[in-house]
């Protein structure tokens, strides 16, 4: 009798377990290249916000292109090569904008707000880094948390491109040419 019902017992948590499994995956596909990029407002190091919306802009002829690099202190060295290389390409350009979200999930619990905010402070990168305490922000865009996470969002607003990975050449190409695209009036709300 107990080993019967250990078995059912066993059966029910492997069930559960797959059920659950199988709920997250159909979050993960969700989100698609053409969907609307997910809002947000989030503080920077010096406590000033900023959000997608304003960034974006709300004048039609002037809207953005919004690049935005994500990832969490795992990730920091090839974001922060990310960070400087694409202020390079398009620091001159206004109508593209960067900002990095950092993800502040999962940190030490010894590690205090201030010293967040003074690290990023002595990053000194040429980008703004805004700093997403909980995680929601990675969450919403659905963000892999191994390696740094790259979103084009177009000035419709809509997510144009998602690519996660290392830096390189060849990345950097297909992403500049993303952008190109996010920037015409009718760009494609979908690849």
């Amino acid at each position: 009798m107990l080993q019967r019902l250990v078995s059912i017992l066993c059966i029910t948590i492997i069930l559960t377990l797959y059920a659950f499994a199988k709920e997250e995956t159909k979050k993960e596909e969700g989100f698609k290249i053409g969907d609307p990029a997910p809002k947000f407002t989030l503080k920077d190091a010096d406590d000033k916000e900023y959000s997608l919306e304003l960034i974006l802009g709300k004048d039609e002829e002037n809207r953005k292109a919004v690049i935005l690099i994500m990832g969490n202190r795992k990730v920091r060295e090839e974001a922060n090569k990310w960070a400087k290389d694409l202020h390079k390409i398009y620091e001159k350009n206004e109508e593209v904008a960067l900002l990095m979200v950092a993800d502040l999930r999962n940190l030490p619990f010894f590690v205090t707000e201030g010293m967040v905010k003074w690290g990023t402070k002595r990053e000194n990168l040429p980008i703004t880094i805004v700093l997403d305490w909980g995680g929601k922000v990675n969450e919403l865009y659905k963000a892999k948390r191994s390696k740094p996470n790259l979103y084009i969002i177009n000035k419709n607003g809509k997510v144009a491109f998602h690519q996660v990975g290392k830096h390189s050449e060849e990345f950097i190409k297909k992403l500049q040419a993303k952008v190109q695209e996010s920037l015409k009036k009718d760009s494609p709300d979908e690849e």
